[in-house]
């Protein structure tokens, strides 16, 4: 289930309110002593995050219980980052240090063969708590009861995304982006996909100065923009490592835009997340700045619409 856009903060005696984690979004099934942890788009990372499994079958108090979350990880000013928990994806089971995760699970929908999501979510707040005892690494998600603006300027000063509204009433609707939910941010961000890369200049002439980035519109690949900063070393290194993969001869945008210097195309097959600072009537975006790749994403739902909604 996925929330829908809103432009300011409210209050509401209807609504619970929630941290907006900056995270990956994660499904986890614990059945006869096995978890299993995949992302929205149904890709299996139980392995790569194989620590939260095992805090899984310690807290859960059922055999058979479906749980839905956010996998985060801080920065070192304890922020919650996409791309560090990107970064440990990449890491793999034996790193030595791997960056540290938690898992925020903020709803259950299936517990000892009963299905939940036919329920109101004040009652399935109630089954979450009672089948999940937190330990360091599995925190049950703290919401607040009609208080939207004060936990929005909260998640403000703390640096955090922002925040989720939902109905009180709501039932569980998987696969659908509904009303119910609602995302409140404090800043834009998209999902896109990289149609190509520039070359670098200085250090970075061996990688990549900057993405070509589309957008969907039914089956036609719209280019609208380039991002060139905000990455980070690492992120460079993985970046370039997957694109170097995905060479082809020609354009996988509709319309090819026009770019000065050398590049290299790229079948369409790995997104990125960008924060930005207007999205223009050209649709062409404004100030993009790389947040994190998004290999949990399907390219095909890195769309323009999803742009002008964000």
């Amino acid at each position: 289930m996925l929330a829908v856009p809103a432009p300011e903060p409210f209050d509401s005696p209807d609504k619970l309110f929630e941290v907006k984690w900056d995270g990956i979004r994660a499904i986890a099934t614990v059945e006869g002593g096995r978890v299993r942890i995949h992302t929205r788009g149904m890709k299996d990372i139980s392995e790569a995050f194989h620590d939260v499994g095992a805090a899984l079958l310690e807290t859960v108090r059922s055999d058979r219980v479906v749980l839905d979350g956010e996998l985060i990880a801080l920065d070192d000013a304890g922020v919650p980052r996409l791309h560090r928990v990107m970064e440990r994806w990449h890491q793999g089971k034996l790193s030595r240090k791997p960056v540290p995760v938690s898992f925020e699970v903020f709803d259950i929908l299936y517990r000892d063969g009963e299905l939940l999501m036919g329920e109101p979510l004040h009652r399935r707040k109630a089954h979450l708590n009672s089948t999940v005892e937190q330990n360091a690494l599995i925190h049950v998600c703290h919401y607040e009861e009609g208080e939207g603006v004060a936990l929005f300027q909260t998640a403000h000063e703390l640096g955090l995304e922002g925040i989720v509204a939902k109905d009180r009433a709501s039932v569980y609707q998987p696969g659908k982006r509904s009303r119910h939910w609602l995302k409140i941010k404090h800043s834009s961000s998209a999902n896109l996909v990289i149609g190509g890369y520039t070359f670098g200049g200085g250090a970075r002439k061996e990688l990549f100065g900057s993405l070509l980035l589309g957008a969907y519109d039914g089956t036609k690949l719209h280019y609208v923009g380039s991002v060139g900063g905000g990455f980070s070393k690492r992120d460079l290194e993985i970046t370039y490592s997957a694109l170097t993969q995905l060479h082809r001869s020609n354009s996988p945008f509709a319309s090819e835009p026009k770019v000065d210097r050398f590049l290299f195309w790229c079948d369409p097959l790995l997104a990125i997340q960008v924060k930005y600072g207007e999205f223009t009537e050209k649709r062409n975006l404004r100030f993009p700045i790389f947040s994190a790749l998004r290999p949990d994403i399907d390219p095909r739902d890195c769309t323009l619409a999803a742009i002008s909604d964000s």
